[in-house]
Protein backbone atom coordinates (compact mmCIF):
# COMPACT_ATOMS: atom_id res chain seq x y z
CA UNK A 1 0.00 0.00 0.00
CA UNK A 2 1.26 3.35 -1.01
CA UNK A 3 1.55 6.36 1.63
CA UNK A 4 -0.98 8.48 -0.22
CA UNK A 5 -3.36 5.49 -0.43
CA UNK A 6 -2.91 4.91 3.55
CA UNK A 7 -3.73 8.53 4.16
CA UNK A 8 -6.86 8.54 1.65
CA UNK A 9 -8.38 5.88 3.79
CA UNK A 10 -7.53 7.05 7.00
CA UNK A 11 -8.95 10.38 5.94
CA UNK A 12 -12.39 8.67 4.82
CA UNK A 13 -12.26 6.64 7.59
CA UNK A 14 -11.91 9.34 9.92
CA UNK A 15 -13.73 12.35 8.09
CA UNK A 16 -16.90 10.32 6.05
CA UNK A 17 -18.83 13.05 5.83
CA UNK A 18 -15.79 15.58 4.58
CA UNK A 19 -15.10 12.85 2.19
CA UNK A 20 -18.45 12.23 0.76
CA UNK A 21 -19.02 15.74 0.29
CA UNK A 22 -15.68 16.32 -1.78
CA UNK A 23 -16.79 13.20 -4.01
CA UNK A 24 -19.69 14.76 -4.85
CA UNK A 25 -18.05 17.45 -6.85
CA UNK A 26 -15.98 14.92 -8.72
CA UNK A 27 -16.42 13.27 -12.03
CA UNK A 28 -17.60 9.69 -11.62
CA UNK A 29 -15.23 7.95 -13.06
CA UNK A 30 -12.65 9.31 -10.31
CA UNK A 31 -15.20 8.52 -7.51
CA UNK A 32 -15.01 4.96 -8.33
CA UNK A 33 -10.83 5.36 -8.10
CA UNK A 34 -11.29 6.79 -4.96
CA UNK A 35 -13.98 3.44 -3.96
CA UNK A 36 -11.66 0.87 -5.15
CA UNK A 37 -8.69 2.45 -3.06
CA UNK A 38 -10.76 2.12 0.31
CA UNK A 39 -11.56 -1.53 2.26
CA UNK A 40 -14.29 -2.84 0.80
CA UNK A 41 -16.58 -1.82 4.57
CA UNK A 42 -15.38 2.03 4.23
CA UNK A 43 -16.34 2.01 0.43
CA UNK A 44 -20.05 0.97 1.84
CA UNK A 45 -19.93 3.04 4.79
CA UNK A 46 -19.22 6.22 2.24
CA UNK A 47 -21.71 4.78 -0.60
CA UNK A 48 -25.02 6.23 1.23
CA UNK A 49 -23.46 9.45 1.73
CA UNK A 50 -23.58 10.13 -1.75
CA UNK A 51 -26.70 11.30 -4.21
CA UNK A 52 -27.91 7.96 -5.97
CA UNK A 53 -27.10 9.38 -8.81
CA UNK A 54 -23.22 9.51 -8.05
CA UNK A 55 -22.56 5.90 -5.94
CA UNK A 56 -24.87 4.50 -9.22
CA UNK A 57 -22.53 6.02 -12.09
CA UNK A 58 -19.24 5.38 -9.71
CA UNK A 59 -19.99 1.66 -9.12
CA UNK A 60 -20.91 0.89 -12.87
CA UNK A 61 -17.03 1.98 -13.90
CA UNK A 62 -15.97 -1.09 -11.20
CA UNK A 63 -16.13 -4.92 -11.90
CA UNK A 64 -19.76 -6.03 -10.86
CA UNK A 65 -17.92 -8.25 -8.26
CA UNK A 66 -16.72 -5.08 -6.59
CA UNK A 67 -19.46 -2.86 -7.31
CA UNK A 68 -21.27 -6.18 -5.16
CA UNK A 69 -18.68 -6.16 -2.49
CA UNK A 70 -19.31 -2.54 -1.69
CA UNK A 71 -23.00 -2.38 -1.66
CA UNK A 72 -22.47 -5.63 0.47
CA UNK A 73 -21.66 -3.01 3.65
CA UNK A 74 -23.93 -0.55 3.03
CA UNK A 75 -27.49 -1.20 4.66
CA UNK A 76 -30.01 -2.36 2.11
CA UNK A 77 -32.20 0.60 2.68
CA UNK A 78 -29.52 2.52 1.66
CA UNK A 79 -27.78 0.51 -1.02
CA UNK A 80 -31.46 0.36 -2.76
CA UNK A 81 -31.55 3.43 -4.07
CA UNK A 82 -28.34 3.30 -5.47
CA UNK A 83 -28.91 -0.06 -7.38
CA UNK A 84 -32.31 1.16 -8.60
CA UNK A 85 -30.76 4.05 -10.61
CA UNK A 86 -28.06 1.32 -12.02
CA UNK A 87 -28.36 1.43 -15.65
CA UNK A 88 -30.93 -1.93 -15.97
CA UNK A 89 -27.96 -4.95 -17.44
CA UNK A 90 -25.34 -3.99 -14.04
CA UNK A 91 -28.24 -3.32 -12.09
CA UNK A 92 -29.11 -7.32 -12.87
CA UNK A 93 -25.32 -8.66 -13.04
CA UNK A 94 -24.41 -7.05 -9.62
CA UNK A 95 -27.84 -8.65 -7.80
CA UNK A 96 -26.79 -11.71 -9.15
CA UNK A 97 -23.47 -11.72 -7.92
CA UNK A 98 -24.51 -10.70 -3.89
CA UNK A 99 -24.89 -13.56 -1.72
CA UNK A 100 -28.88 -14.53 -1.72
CA UNK A 101 -30.46 -12.79 1.79
CA UNK A 102 -28.61 -9.38 0.37
CA UNK A 103 -30.00 -9.82 -3.17
CA UNK A 104 -33.66 -10.74 -1.41
CA UNK A 105 -33.47 -7.67 0.88
CA UNK A 106 -32.19 -5.74 -2.23
CA UNK A 107 -35.07 -6.76 -4.20
CA UNK A 108 -37.86 -6.77 -1.44
CA UNK A 109 -37.01 -2.98 -1.42
CA UNK A 110 -36.84 -2.28 -5.63
CA UNK A 111 -40.33 -3.35 -5.70
CA UNK A 112 -41.62 -0.46 -4.43
CA UNK A 113 -42.37 2.97 -6.10
CA UNK A 114 -39.10 5.25 -4.98
CA UNK A 115 -39.95 7.43 -2.15
CA UNK A 116 -42.59 5.59 -0.24
CA UNK A 117 -42.08 3.96 2.39
CA UNK A 118 -41.75 0.54 1.26
CA UNK A 119 -38.31 1.52 -0.70
CA UNK A 120 -37.02 3.42 2.52
CA UNK A 121 -37.81 1.46 5.22
CA UNK A 122 -35.19 -1.24 6.70
CA UNK A 123 -36.18 -4.91 6.50
CA UNK A 124 -33.62 -6.57 8.63
CA UNK A 125 -35.53 -6.08 11.75
CA UNK A 126 -36.49 -8.71 14.72
CA UNK A 127 -39.86 -10.24 14.80
CA UNK A 128 -41.19 -12.68 17.23
CA UNK A 129 -44.06 -14.80 17.06
CA UNK A 130 -46.54 -14.07 20.23
CA UNK A 131 -45.56 -17.27 22.02
CA UNK A 132 -41.97 -16.59 22.50
CA UNK A 133 -40.72 -16.33 25.91
CA UNK A 134 -38.81 -12.95 26.59
CA UNK A 135 -35.73 -14.85 27.56
CA UNK A 136 -35.39 -16.46 24.00
CA UNK A 137 -36.46 -12.96 22.59
CA UNK A 138 -33.65 -11.78 24.57
CA UNK A 139 -30.99 -14.30 23.60
CA UNK A 140 -32.11 -13.57 19.66
CA UNK A 141 -31.02 -9.62 20.01
CA UNK A 142 -27.89 -10.61 21.61
CA UNK A 143 -27.12 -12.65 18.58
CA UNK A 144 -28.04 -10.04 16.11
CA UNK A 145 -25.21 -7.29 15.50
CA UNK A 146 -25.84 -5.72 12.28
CA UNK A 147 -27.58 -2.41 13.76
CA UNK A 148 -28.36 -1.13 17.45
CA UNK A 149 -32.60 -2.90 18.02
CA UNK A 150 -34.57 -0.26 19.09
CA UNK A 151 -37.75 -2.33 19.03
CA UNK A 152 -38.78 -6.11 18.89
CA UNK A 153 -41.90 -6.61 16.93
CA UNK A 154 -44.24 -9.19 17.21
CA UNK A 155 -46.53 -10.66 14.49
CA UNK A 156 -49.14 -13.41 14.43
CA UNK A 157 -48.51 -16.98 12.52
CA UNK A 158 -49.89 -15.08 9.27
CA UNK A 159 -46.78 -12.19 9.88
CA UNK A 160 -49.65 -9.63 10.73
CA UNK A 161 -48.14 -7.01 13.40
CA UNK A 162 -49.75 -7.43 16.83
CA UNK A 163 -47.24 -5.31 18.83
CA UNK A 164 -44.17 -4.14 19.65
CA UNK A 165 -41.49 -3.96 22.75
CA UNK A 166 -37.83 -2.97 23.47
CA UNK A 167 -35.29 -4.38 24.83
CA UNK A 168 -35.28 -2.09 28.02
CA UNK A 169 -38.63 -3.30 28.51
CA UNK A 170 -38.05 -6.75 28.36
CA UNK A 171 -35.00 -6.75 31.06
CA UNK A 172 -37.17 -6.62 34.16
CA UNK A 173 -39.58 -9.37 32.89
CA UNK A 174 -39.37 -13.09 33.80
CA UNK A 175 -37.39 -14.88 31.24
CA UNK A 176 -40.45 -17.38 30.79
CA UNK A 177 -43.03 -15.03 29.98
CA UNK A 178 -44.71 -14.97 26.93
CA UNK A 179 -43.44 -11.60 25.12
CA UNK A 180 -47.62 -11.03 23.77
CA UNK A 181 -48.27 -10.27 27.56
CA UNK A 182 -45.70 -6.97 27.56
CA UNK A 183 -45.97 -5.91 24.30
CA UNK A 184 -47.51 -2.65 23.73
CA UNK A 185 -50.31 -3.62 20.83
CA UNK A 186 -51.36 0.25 20.28
CA UNK A 187 -48.98 0.21 17.14
CA UNK A 188 -49.16 2.63 14.80
CA UNK A 189 -47.77 1.78 10.98
CA UNK A 190 -47.44 3.02 7.44
CA UNK A 191 -48.46 1.68 4.59
CA UNK A 192 -45.85 0.48 1.84
CA UNK A 193 -47.18 3.19 -0.64
CA UNK A 194 -47.11 6.18 1.71
CA UNK A 195 -45.06 9.21 0.07
CA UNK A 196 -42.36 10.85 1.81
CA UNK A 197 -44.28 13.47 3.52
CA UNK A 198 -46.74 11.27 5.22
CA UNK A 199 -44.11 9.80 6.51
CA UNK A 200 -42.75 13.23 7.74
CA UNK A 201 -45.93 14.35 9.35
CA UNK A 202 -46.53 10.42 10.68
CA UNK A 203 -47.93 11.32 14.51
CA UNK A 204 -46.09 8.20 15.38
CA UNK A 205 -42.83 9.63 15.90
CA UNK A 206 -44.08 11.20 19.15
CA UNK A 207 -43.43 8.15 20.81
CA UNK A 208 -41.25 5.95 18.59
CA UNK A 209 -38.04 6.11 17.28
CA UNK A 210 -39.18 3.65 14.41
CA UNK A 211 -42.32 3.16 12.91
CA UNK A 212 -43.45 -0.23 11.18
CA UNK A 213 -44.13 -0.69 7.74
CA UNK A 214 -47.05 -2.65 6.60
CA UNK A 215 -48.46 -4.21 3.35
CA UNK A 216 -52.08 -3.90 2.20
CA UNK A 217 -53.24 -7.22 3.71
CA UNK A 218 -51.52 -6.61 7.07
CA UNK A 219 -48.10 -8.07 6.66
CA UNK A 220 -45.28 -6.66 8.90
CA UNK A 221 -42.28 -6.03 6.18
CA UNK A 222 -40.18 -3.44 7.44
CA UNK A 223 -39.72 -0.04 9.74
CA UNK A 224 -38.45 3.23 8.81
CA UNK A 225 -36.24 4.74 11.57
CA UNK A 226 -35.50 8.05 12.85
CA UNK A 227 -32.36 8.19 10.80
CA UNK A 228 -34.70 7.84 7.77
CA UNK A 229 -37.11 10.59 8.79
CA UNK A 230 -34.09 13.13 9.64
CA UNK A 231 -32.91 12.88 5.94
CA UNK A 232 -36.27 13.16 4.45
CA UNK A 233 -37.16 16.36 6.31
CA UNK A 234 -33.92 17.52 5.04
CA UNK A 235 -34.48 16.77 1.61
CA UNK A 236 -38.19 18.02 1.66
CA UNK A 237 -36.76 21.71 3.63
CA UNK A 238 -34.13 21.61 0.42
CA UNK A 239 -36.77 20.81 -1.91
CA UNK A 240 -34.43 17.99 -3.43
CA UNK A 241 -36.15 14.86 -2.32
CA UNK A 242 -34.81 12.49 -5.24
CA UNK A 243 -31.11 13.83 -5.29
CA UNK A 244 -28.82 15.26 -2.84
CA UNK A 245 -25.84 15.82 -4.67
CA UNK A 246 -26.80 19.71 -5.41
CA UNK A 247 -24.44 21.98 -3.51
CA UNK A 248 -25.18 25.20 -2.52
CA UNK A 249 -22.77 28.23 -3.65
CA UNK A 250 -22.11 28.57 0.34
CA UNK A 251 -20.73 24.60 0.32
CA UNK A 252 -18.70 25.00 -2.74
CA UNK A 253 -16.92 27.64 -1.37
CA UNK A 254 -16.08 25.62 2.28
CA UNK A 255 -15.19 22.60 0.24
CA UNK A 256 -12.73 24.55 -1.57
CA UNK A 257 -11.05 26.37 1.11
CA UNK A 258 -10.66 22.96 3.29
CA UNK A 259 -8.99 21.64 0.74
CA UNK A 260 -10.74 18.50 0.71
CA UNK A 261 -11.88 18.53 -3.14
CA UNK A 262 -8.45 19.59 -4.17
CA UNK A 263 -6.99 16.08 -1.59
CA UNK A 264 -9.23 13.53 -3.45
CA UNK A 265 -8.67 15.30 -6.81
CA UNK A 266 -4.97 14.68 -5.97
CA UNK A 267 -5.45 11.30 -4.33
CA UNK A 268 -7.40 10.16 -7.61
CA UNK A 269 -4.92 11.60 -9.80
CA UNK A 270 -2.04 9.31 -7.86
CA UNK A 271 -4.35 6.59 -8.22
CA UNK A 272 -4.58 7.23 -11.50
CA UNK A 273 -1.53 7.84 -12.54
CA UNK A 274 -0.57 4.41 -10.65
CA UNK A 275 -2.87 2.17 -12.57
CA UNK A 276 -2.12 3.75 -15.74
CA UNK A 277 1.68 3.01 -15.47
CA UNK A 278 0.50 -0.45 -14.57
CA UNK A 279 -1.18 -0.71 -17.82
CA UNK A 280 1.50 0.35 -19.86
CA UNK A 281 4.23 -1.59 -18.19
CA UNK A 282 5.73 -4.30 -20.10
Amino acid sequence: MTLETSLLQTFVGDHPSDAARALRGMEPSDVAVVLQALPWDSAGAILPLLSPLTAARALESVDPAEAGAMLSEAPPASAAPIVRTMKAERRASVLELLRTEEREALSALLRYSPGTAGALMDPEVLTVRENTTVGDVLEAMRTIVQHPLYYVYVVNDAQALVGVVSGRELADIRPDAPVALVANRLVESLPTRASSESIVAHPGWKRFHAIPVVEADGRFVGVIRYECLRELEERLLDGSDEDRSAETAAALAELYGLGLKGLFEWAATLLLGTAESRRRAP
